[in-house]
């Protein structure tokens, strides 16, 4: 299982199905329930897709609103049996950086991120930083409306 977070642009290909601006913690309940929502519900196609989706979403994104300089932006993307999450933040000079023990120091999330998606990967731009998490379905899921 590889744990690093790579620095390189997203994948491309991958269409935008649904985005969420977020401004505070508060909010992350409506991103999870949209998201679920937005997700094709688990089963023998997805396993357990959905539910690392959901789970890697609400760490990215309070990653982002806690240690991103305000508001975050959190985008789902799709193409044909793979996902995207990228979660866009305001800070730019601060690399993710993974944490292999639960502590106050953070960076766990981004653990829990790199053993759940198939990648994890980041880069920044002059507006903030991107991290980004790309899930494959395993079997032949129906795919997201375009």
């Amino acid at each position: 299982m590889d744990l690093r977070i790579t620095a390189a642009p997203a994948p491309d290909g991958f269409h935008e199905v649904r985005s969420w601006p977020l401004l505070t913690l508060d909010q992350l309940a409506l991103l999870r329930n949209d998201l679920g929502a937005a997700l094709p519900a688990g089963g023998d196609n997805l396993e357990d897709v959905p539910e690392c989706v959901l789970l890697v979403a609400s760490e990215l994104a309070t990653n982002a609103i806690e240690h991103g300089g305000g508001p975050a932006t959190v985008r789902l993307l799709a193409r044909d049996g793979e996902y995207l999450l990228d979660v866009a933040d305001r800070s730019p000079q601060h690399r993710p950086q993974i944490s292999s023990t639960p502590g106050g120091d953070g960076g766990f999330g981004l653990m829990l991120a790199a053993r759940l998606a198939d990648a994890v990967g980041w880069y920044a731009t002059r507006a903030g930083k991107h991290v980004w998490a790309r899930f494959v379905v395993q079997n032949d899921a129906p795919p997201l409306p375009a």
